[in-house]
């Protein structure tokens, strides 16, 4: 790459009289110019060129073997498209076809012999010149070129999060408005029955045999509604910062045991079986964190195994490790769509809303369970195949970090 002395492009002298290669040869030295190359055999060019690169080639016209007419030809294949190699015509054909010739086969300057080496010297310093212009160009569109593929890429990616963000505002209000009438729906239909079976125990009409009945079903009308109301309840405090953790020390087997023991019978209903995997070793394991938050986790991924499993089998367990506990909660259940793995756990995102319709519940569930693992310092992950069941995992840290 020529710099803006020109002293070191590489110029190749092409003469079949040793005489005029050494008075080129002597010019270009006192010119300061440093890589040159000659030759009197006008079959070596097209080697020379190649392994040479030359930014400006001085050639004769006539010469034995092959004349410059003929070299220029062959150069025309190895000369890149867009390329500026200048070349410059020494000759004593002093004809004006010889030019006209020359100049068709791609020479940029013409001179004849004998030659003013005054003049020589200034066409070199000019066509290296041309051809610095040239390269400073190239180099400049080069540079120019990348900026606009670096600037398309980024409107490009600009672009993609726009339409992903667009995308997702739109996912968002859909499910909004699809949670909204869920918690229509699930507000409503308990207070429908405490109302109506209510109604139904002042009728002197109705057996009190029923009315027994109809006390069970007002119970769990009223249990579905406080869970409702607890859950939202439970997500707003969340966002807004104000949930608050109360620190302890808890005997993990025994938050595990109990929990076991009150899902057992709702798990016992569909015919599921409900198993707790002890690790040999861990009785008296400890963790510090808050009780009643670490039930409503546990009790929100049991509640949820159970509602999405119609055979076969539950198991809770935990590993410990040296600085926090790994529980698990796996079924056999109906599992979840990759599609969806990485956007269960957001607020106002379920994989198919409708399937609350059917289970009951305010849809909340691992938000709520993912909100307070955050809190008390954990993490929840998980594993599972559409179809087959699902493994989730939270962690609690053994020692609360605030003590």
């Amino acid at each position: 790459m020529i710099d803006s002395t020109l002293n070191n492009a590489n110029i190749l002298l092409v003469d079949d009289q040793l005489a005029n290669i050494e008075v080129l040869e002597g010019l270009l030295e006192l010119q300061g110019y440093t890589n040159v190359e000659s030759t009197t055999d006008s079959r070596k060019v097209l080697s020379l060129f190649k392994s040479f690169h030359p930014d400006l080639i001085l050639l004769d016209l006539m010469m034995p073997h092959l004349n410059g007419f003929e070299v220029m030809e062959q150069l025309r294949s190895l000369i890149p498209t867009g390329s500026y190699i200048p070349i410059l015509i020494l000759t004593a054909d002093i004809t004006f076809e010889a030019k006209q010739h020359a100049l068709e086969y791609g020479a940029n300057d013409f001179l004849t012999k004998p030659f003013d080496l005054v003049e020589v010297a200034l066409r070199i310093k000019n066509l290296l010149y041309t051809k610095y212009l040239h390269q400073q160009m190239q180099m400049q569109n080069q540079i120019l070129e990348q900026k606009v593929k670096d600037r398309t890429r980024e409107l490009e990616k600009t672009n993609n999060e726009l339409v992903l963000a667009i995308d997702k505002a739109e996912s968002s209000d859909r499910l909004k408005t699809a949670f909204l009438q869920n918690i229509s729906h699930e507000v409503r239909t308990p207070l429908n029955g405490i109302l109506g079976f209510s109604d139904l125990l002042v009728d002197p009409a109705v057996a009190d045999v029923d009315k027994k009945e109809l006390i069970s079903m007002i119970q769990t009308s009223s249990v579905r509604l406080l869970n409702t109301i607890e859950d939202y309840v439970s997500i707003a405090m969340i966002i807004s910062g104000n949930m608050v953790v109360n620190y302890e020390t808890v005997d993990v087997n025994a938050v595990l045991i109990e929990s076991r023991f009150i899902f057992k019978d709702k798990a016992g209903i569909k015919g599921l079986s409900l198993d707790f995997l002890c690790l040999a070793g861990t009785a008296g394991v400890t963790v510090e964190t808050d009780l009643k938050l670490f039930k409503r986790v546990l009790f929100h991924l049991l509640d949820n195994a159970i509602k999405f499993t119609k055979e076969g089998l539950i198991t809770i367990g935990y590993d410990v490790n040296p600085d926090l506990i790994e529980f698990y909660v796996k079924d056999t259940g109906i599992g979840i769509d990759d599609k969806v793995k990485n956007q269960l756990f957001d607020i106002f995102m379920q994989e198919d809303l409708s399937l609350t319709r059917g289970h009951q519940g305010s849809g909340l569930g691992l938000s709520i369970v993912k909100g307070l693992l955050i809190l008390l310092g954990g993490s929840i992950r998980m594993e599972s195949v559409k179809g087959e069941g699902s493994v989730f995992y939270f962690t609690l840290p053994i020692k609360n970090q605030e003590n």
